[in-house]
């Protein structure tokens, strides 16, 4: 039912009030109305994931670079005390 006067007649359908059906299905539409997300708010949902996402990355790259420049640091320095022949 898309639409409220879909709604209207499904209920009219079950023996229902022509008059009572419209307020019921009015009422079903203003309730749900506010709750409702547009294909408007789900992509600015969707560019704002986006982004988030992408400073995830960036940030997650920085921090695995860093760890890998730590680790190199180390096994430099290990390999130049290690007993030599």
């Amino acid at each position: 039912m898309a639409d409220r006067l879909s709604l209207t007649n499904a209920l009219a359908d079950a023996n229902i009030d022509r008059l009572k059906s419209e307020r019921i299905a009015t009422e079903i539409f203003d309730a749900i109305h506010d709750n409702v997300a547009t294909k408007a708010d789900l992509q600015q949902l969707e560019h704002r994931m986006l982004l988030r996402l992408a400073e995830l990355e960036h940030r997650l790259t920085v921090r695995f670079a860093s760890v890998m420049v730590v680790l190199t640091g180390m096994i430099l320095a290990a390999i130049r005390y290690l007993p030599h022949s």
